[in-house]
């Protein structure tokens, strides 16, 4: 049973269901229901699909799969109509090939479709019209093998003049930065670093995961983007003054602000709630949640 395996991945993760309420947004009530099969108690069907596959997400389970078993359990007339219409769109899909291929070859599917013909009673003509055909096919054979060889000719020489292209213009700019280099050195100016340059006015976030990790992110207060982020994705956000994260595995996600690295959000199965604001800083209000797991 589906609430059999949610509520065993969850007791291995030593995790309750107020922290997997509070790493999914999804209210303890619903988690369980999900685990004792009381499903009439959930809003809806698509709402309890929503449900398991964010459940299961947050575990690192096979959601595809647990949602595939639960229409099984609970709706296998509405998982054969999707299989069927599946099936149906492969189908049209067929046929929609097979008249791309008869526009292309009018003649073959001519021939596909008029009734065979009688054998000729005079041997000589039958043997001169298959080779009037046998000779058709090899003129349309050769016609297609030369303009083959045409387009493979052509893209080899436009690749050979691009590439002398990029050496030409690579030999042409290396003087360049050479003079320039010379000259800040001559000068005694030291250039600053772009990071130091660049001024925000806004606040700027940039996420790199190390492992996967539910997230949510809110910007000036607003809701942006909630869902689960893979390993070695990176995400960026900007909000005029406020950007507010809750990270489910916090130690999978470190953030980069206004161009300042602030690190990593927490530790491993750690949820922590960040906000960033123009100076750079950051207000952490939840580390609360994932200390009170690991103390279990």
């Amino acid at each position: 049973m589906i609430g059999d395996t949610l509520r065993e991945a969850r007791e291995k993760q030593n995790l309750s269901i107020k922290d997997i309420e509070s790493g999914t947004s999804i209210r303890a009530l619903y988690l369980e229901s999900i685990e004792k099969g009381e499903y009439d108690k959930l809003p809806g069907e698509v709402y309890t699909k929503g449900f398991i596959r964010n459940y299961a997400n947050f575990l690192h389970l096979d959601a595809d799969k647990l949602v595939h078993q639960y229409m099984e359990e609970n709706n296998p007339e509405g998982l054969k109509a999707k299989q069927e219409e599946k099936e149906q769109e492969l189908r049209e899909e067929d046929a929609r090939k097979g008249f791309s291929y008869a526009k292309e070859h009018p003649e073959a599917a001519r021939a596909a479709e008029e009734p065979p013909k009688k054998r000729p009673v005079r041997l000589q003509e039958d043997k001169s019209s298959y080779s009037d055909f046998h000779e058709r096919v090899k003129a349309s054979n050769h016609r297609q093998n030369v303009l083959l060889a045409a387009v493979v000719l052509i893209v080899v020489l436009a690749g050979a003049y691009f590439m002398l292209s990029d050496d030409d213009s690579s030999a042409d700019t290396k003087p360049s930065k050479q003079v320039t280099t010379q000259a800040k050195k001559d000068t005694g100016e030291t250039a600053k670093p772009a990071d130091e340059q660049k001024q925000y006015d806004d606040v700027e976030v940039t996420a790199k995961f190390t492992n996967r990790c539910w997230i949510s992110v809110k910007a000036d207060g607003k809701s942006i983007y909630e869902g689960t982020v893979e390993k070695g994705k990176t995400m960026q956000w900007k909000a005029d003054d406020s950007v507010e994260i809750r990270a489910g595995n916090a130690g999978a996600v470190s953030f980069t602000v206004n161009g300042q690295d602030m690190g990593k959000a927490g530790e491993e199965g750690q949820v922590a709630d960040k906000t960033f604001t123009k100076d750079s800083k950051a207000s952490d209000t939840s580390d609360r949640a994932s200390k009170s797991s690991k103390n279990k």
